[in-house]
């Protein structure tokens, strides 16, 4: 799921750079970064919740990374 998501924002990435002028890339450029750096929060994210299992604490950690992605 995470490289269907990575695909697709690659895909429009080199749509709008190739179609699109100065500001409208530098505006494509700067959303494919954050919906990557997101991406990436969320597999950390999810990443941390199966590393804590049910330890409290360290759920309340992972919580963290969720605020972060939002």
């Amino acid at each position: 799921m995470q490289v269907r998501k990575s695909i697709l924002v690659i895909s429009v990435f080199t749509l709008l750079t190739a179609c699109g002028s100065s500001p409208e890339k530098d505006k494509a450029r700067a959303e494919a970064e954050y919906t990557e750096e997101k991406t990436k929060t969320l597999q950390e994210y999810k990443d941390c919740v199966k590393k804590a299992k049910e330890d409290q604490a360290k759920l309340d950690a992972c919580e963290r990374l969720l605020k972060a992605a939002e």
